[in-house]
Order: structure tokens, then C-alpha cells, then sequence
């Protein structure tokens, strides 16, 4: 979740305002302390360092689709069209979990949720699923090799408590608007000297409820739009902090049953998400100024990316409780800083990638041996590499999986994504029923025609082969959760209730 509006950040929608212009990005800003890139990974060699630092920020809840760069057609992010100008784009980045704690422990040590075990907690829960105890975290790695760690997180379901911490020297847990995170990370960023370091920026400001600066929502939304869910959106701007806070996602946003929503409704949210989508842009124009421009320019990298998107009724919901591709399909630009850029790193990859896949590439980066055999993932450093690219795309594709686990475990989603084609399957545990769904996403990437249903053409082989993969998945996380061990979880305190409270996470609220 993220704190009402009325932080001074504003975003500007102009044409040609965005960052190049704006701060006067190039190519050639920053210093020079890199090492030129050579062969990294090399079996029982320790890889070359290529970055002196790397700044990660996590925005979540913000879908792929809605950037861009990525062929949204609104100018809402002009500041992180730049960035991708100059980046390598990934077009099909995948999250492991559709939900914040399962996706953020992913990332964090490159294992999927069957394997680590963590789940989103409400207010309604008594215990904290923990990390276990035999998973290596990024920072612990980069921590092990005498690099500076530090988290700037929104606290919520990426959280201390659930051993999120683990190895990071800084761990900054504080819920506010995106542009207060973006300062303390600023200011820790200014103190960093010629140290290698890796630091973490994580925003809920996209997340649900959508109360954009009115600025914002009077440019997006259609005016002639006047429902009930204006009304709303009134009410929670005139809110103070804490009581807008307080009263989070639960039904005094919602209001009535979502199913009832109109079109109008649906496009009036979505127009709302488009104004939250604004304002981290703009939050944002600092940081990248800072870290693309200033002494940290030539061998620092920056990376962005979500743990996951957002659904409006695309499939029959709302917020993100399902695995559709709008909701696990994630936006993922890594800057390999100036050095590396202008020999190339740049452009786009549609190869298919995992979010499992940043730590190893973070880790290579950073001159860290990204080969630890509890990391699922793979280093994406081939792929950023132009001299090794055109060979790292032409391999064979690794099957992308996510998951979910719901309503305290009556609820399992399961889906694999391998060679164009995506698979989900949904279990109620408590009524012993499963639903199936299968998708040619080369000809159906919104996910419209269940093949599953009347399969045809090469589905039924598709269905067959996908559904053993995802059998197999299935056991080698039994296994490996077995091999991890498995930490005790901890009470709910009081204080973390309220605090799920405030942040909406009441009940099984799709979080």
C-alpha cells in the first residue's frame, strides 16, 4: 500500500519532457572507474567485477503493459521511457508469485514459492511465514564479498519479520510516498564513497487504493465520468494521512460488489492506476538523475522492475489474486551503467526471463560468483552482453513457472510459460476440484481462448506436455523445500496487525 497523496512530487505529461531532456541524460556522463567487461562465470573462476554498485528498484504492482516503452500509449512515463532508451529492455519477464511476500522472496534468493514457503500475511493470520534456513538471499552473497547492502522498503508484506532482512547491512522499513523513499535512498546513496555497494528501493505507491494528486486524475480520467467511484476517490483525497491509511483496500474503497462495476467504473480505476503510474515516474526523475548522471554514472547500474501487476476485470477480478499474464508479466530495464552502455548493453530482449534470474545477474555484475547451487535462477549477463546476446537467445528456452498460494492454502495456482504457449492450473483444495487453462500466446496474448476447454491443433500435445513440466516443478520444490529446511514461523504481533490493517491487507484481500 501506499500513503494518500499530497507529497510534493509532480509529474509532467507534456511531450518531450522526460528525462533526457529534462535532466540532460547522455551517454557519456558519469565516471570512468569500471573494468572493461571481460569473460564472467567461468567455471571455478571467480567472475570480473563490471559494476561497482547496483540500485535496484522495485515498484509494486505495476503492470508491463502500462509503461511506454512497451507500447502504452499514454505519455505517464516519460522519465522511465528514457531509462529503457538507454537499458536493456526484457518484453517477457515473468514474476514467480502475482503477490508481494511470495514475489519479493523470490527475487531475493532465486527460489520458487513451493521451495520457500512464504506467502502474503492479513490481519486476520496469527503467525509470519520466515525465510528458511537454507536459502542464500543476494545480500547475504554480495554481503559474504565485502560489498555494502541496504533496503529502503514499505514495509506491508516485505518485511523484516519474514526474514527479508537477511544479509542486508541497512534495512530501512517505512511506509510513506514514494518520493520519501526515494530520498532515503538518495541520501544513503550520497554517502557511498568509491565503495562497492548494492542498494534496494520498494514502493506500494501503485498499489491499490489509487488516489492520484488530483492534477494527475483530472488529466486521466474522463470527466464526464461522475459514478460512485468519483465520489470515493473525493472522499479518500479530502482524507487525512493517517485515517486514508487506515482505511486501506478493504470495502470503504470497493465499495458495493466489484462484480457489478460498469465499464465506465472499471476505465475510471484504471485511470486512477495510470495517475499513481505518473507520480512514481516523476518520484523517480531524481534518482535516475543521480545515479545515470552524477559521480556513480560510468559503473554503477540501476535496475527496475515489479513483483507484479494489476487486474481490472480483465479475467473476472480485480487487484491480483490470479496468474494471468497481467498480472505476472512484469516490466524489467536494467542500466549497466555508462561504461557498459556505450559499448553496447542496450536494447531489447524478448527472450524469455524470470525474476528467480536477477540475483544471479546482480551477483555476476558485482563480480560475485552467481553459482550457488540453491539459486534457481540464471545470470542474464549473456543476454546484456552484445558480443554474447545473439548465442544466449538462441539456446533453448527455460520454462517460466509462478504461483499462488490463497485463503490459507484452500487455494493453489500453478502456471508454466515455455515456448509461446502458458498453462495454469487451479486447485481448490477443500472441495477437491481443479480448473485448467491453457493459451497459444502467439496468437492469444490476452489470454481469451481456453484451449484447455476445446482443445484443437497442437493444443492437446501442448496441454499433455505442459501439465507434466508443471507435475515435475511441483516435485522439485517438494524436494527442495525439504532440503532448505523449513523455519518456525513467528507470532503476529498486535503492532504488525495494525499495520496490515492500515495497509488494506484485512481478510484475503488479493495483496
Amino acid at each position: 500500500m501506499r500513503p494518500p497523496p499530497g507529497a510534493p512530487v509532480r509529474a509532467c505529461l507534456r511531450p518531450g519532457l522526460g528525462l533526457l531532456v529534462a535532466v540532460g541524460l547522455c551517454a557519456g556522463c558519469g565516471g570512468e572507474s569500471a573494468a572493461e567487461p571481460g569473460a564472467a562465470g567461468a567455471a571455478g573462476k571467480k567472475p570480473e567485477r563490471l559494476l561497482r554498485g547496483v540500485v535496484l528498484v522495485s515498484i509494486d504492482t505495476l503492470r508491463a503493459d502500462r509503461l511506454g516503452f512497451n507500447g502504452y500509449e499514454r505519455e505517464t512515463t516519460l522519465n522511465l521511457d528514457a531509462l529503457a532508451r538507454r537499458s536493456v529492455v526484457f518484453g517477457e519477464a515473468r514474476s514467480q508469485a502475482s503477490q508481494t511476500a511470495p514475489s519479493h522472496a523470490s527475487l531475493f534468493t532465486s527460489t520458487y514459492v513451493g521451495a520457500h514457503g512464504i506467502y502474503n500475511v492479513h490481519s486476520d493470520d496469527t503467525h509470519v511465514p520466515v525465510l528458511p534456513p537454507g536459502v542464500v538471499t543476494l545480500a547475504e552473497a554480495l554481503s559474504a564479498a565485502g560489498i555494502e547492502t541496504a533496503a529502503f522498503v514499505s514495509g506491508g508484506n516485505l518485511t523484516r519479520s519474514m526474514g527479508m532482512d537477511r544479509g542486508f547491512g541497512v534495512w530501512d522499513e517505512h511506509n510513506e510516498d514514494v518520493s520519501g523513499r526515494v530520498e532515503a535512498l538518495l541520501h544513503w546513496l550520497s554517502g557511498r564513497g568509491d565503495t562497492l555497494f548494492f542498494a534496494l528501493m520498494h514502493t506500494y505507491q501503485v498499489h491499490a487504493p489509487y488516489v492520484p494528486q488530483r492534477e494527475l486524475a483530472d488529466k486521466l480520467t474522463e470527466p464526464a465520468y461522475q459514478g460512485e467511484l468519483r465520489a470515493t476517490y473525493e472522499r479518500y483525497l479530502a482524507m487525512p494521512p493517517q485515517e486514508a491509511w487506515t482505511k486501506g483496500v478493504g470495502p470503504d474503497y470497493w465499495g458495493r460488489d466489484m462484480v457489478d462495476y460498469t465499464d465506465e467504473d472499471v476505465r475510471f480505476l484504471s485511470d486512477l492506476y495510470d495517475g499513481e503510474i505518473a507520480h512514481v515516474d516523476a518520484a523517480l526523475r531524481r534518482l535516475l538523475a543521480t545515479v545515470l548522471t552524477g559521480p556513480l554514472g560510468g559503473d554503477v547500474g540501476l535496475i527496475v522492475l515489479a513483483d507484479h501487476g494489476e487486474e481490472f476485470h480483465d479475467h473476472g477480478k480485480f487487484q491480483h489474486d490470479q496468474l494471468f499474464d497481467e498480472l505476472v508479466r512484469v516490466p524489467l530495464v536494467i542500466h549497466p551503467g555508462n561504461i557498459l552502455e556505450r559499448q553496447g548493453w542496450k536494447g531489447r530482449v524478448d527472450e524469455p526471463v524470470a525474476l528467480v534470474d536477477v540475483a544471479p545477474t546482480i551477483a555476476d555484475l558485482l563480480g560475485v560468483d552467481p553459482a550457488d547451487e540453491r539459486w534457481s535462477g540464471r545470470s542474464l549477463v549473456p543476454l546484456l552482453r552484445p558480443e554474447t546476446r545473439t548465442a544466449a537467445v538462441a539456446r533453448d528456452d527455460a520454462p517460466l513457472f509462478s504461483e499462488l498460494v490463497r485463503e490459507h492454502g484452500q487455494h493453489e495456482y500453478r502456471s508454466i510459460t515455455w515456448h509461446g504457449w502458458k498453462y495454469i492450473r487451479h486447485r481448490q483444495i477443500n472441495i477437491d476440484k481443479t480448473w485448467e487453462h491453457l493459451f497459444d500466446l502467439g496468437t492469444d496474448p490476452l489470454e481469451r481462448k481456453n484451449l484447455a476447454e476445446r482443445p484443437d491443433g497442437d493444443a492437446p500435445a501442448q496441454l499433455a506436455r505442459l501439465r507434466q513440466q508443471l507435475d515435475e516443478f511441483e516435485a522439485r520444490n517438494v524436494e527442495t523445500r525439504a532440503r532448505l529446511g523449513k523455519a518456525e514461523s513467528v507470532e503476529l504481533s498486535p503492532e504488525k496487525r495494525a499495520e496490515l490493517d492500515g495497509l488494506g491487507y484485512t481478510g484475503d484481500v488479493g495483496r
